[in-house]
This record gives structure tokens, sequence and C-alpha cells, in this order.
């Protein structure tokens, strides 16, 4: 009788954490967005259009140390190419920064002429459980 009863409550913890699993990687992601950003006081300044785009500089403060995986920056539904130092001659080695006030540019978004009405997200792998986003830029 002992043994069924050690069995039961085994089987009926195994049974909450399956059914809480999929709450965890619905709501992780959320909760950790809101509470834990990877970056914050981001300021966009020297914004000029040419022909290709809009080129632009940038500061910001990187909170976490995370690995750099994209930016996704849209207006409305569409989403539009970042060009990280557009002018350069060699491809940036690494795009994962360090902790810390960063300022940067030029950048420049393919297509668009204007950063009014844009968001952008940046995507990061700060643990392997999900892919963090973090709202990078909202005009």
């Amino acid at each position: 009788m002992l043994k069924l009863r050690h069995i039961t409550r085994a089987l009926l913890a195994i049974g909450v954490c399956m059914a809480l699993t999929p709450a965890v990687f619905s709501v992780g992601p959320i909760v950790e967005t809101r509470l834990f950003p990877v970056f914050s006081q981001t300021r966009v300044f020297a914004e000029t259009a040419n022909r290709a785009g809009v080129e632009f500089h940038l500061e910001f403060r990187k909170r976490r140390q995370c690995e750099f995986l994209g930016l996704a920056w849209y207006a409305g539904p569409t989403r539009f190419p970042v060009r990280f130092e557009p002018n350069a001659t060699e491809p940036p080695q690494s795009l994962t920064r360090p902790i810390g006030f960063h300022r940067d540019g030029p950048w420049q978004i393919l297509g668009l002429w204007s950063l009014q009405e844009t968001t952008a997200f940046a995507m990061h792998r700060c643990h392997p459980l999900w892919i963090t986003m973090t709202e990078f830029y909202r005009s």
C-alpha cells in the first residue's frame, strides 16, 4: 500500500510539471523581456536620408550580457533590412557588445527614408530556453 502511494505521488508530480511546462515557455519570454530587458535608453541622432535609405547614429545602454542574433526594424507591418556601418571596409567581427553605454553608427535602413512611426526589436540568446526579444527603438 505504501509503495502505491509513492507511485501515485510521483505520477502526480510528473503530471503537474508536464502541465506547467507550456505555461513556462509561453509566459517566460514575456516576463523576461518586461523585467530584464537587454537594452534601455536608446537614442537616435544625426538622422539623414539618402538614396539607399535613412542613415543615423545612436546611443544605448546594454544591461545584460547576451549573444546578439539580429535586429528587426519595422514601419507598420513591413520589415526593413538594417546595415551596420555600411561604409566600413571590413565587416564587424562581432555585434555582441559588453554591458554598458554604447555610441555607434552610422547604421542604415534600406528603403526607409525616415524613422518616424517605426519600431525596432533586438533578438538575443541570453540562455538556452528561448530567444529574448527586446524593444530596441520606438518613435
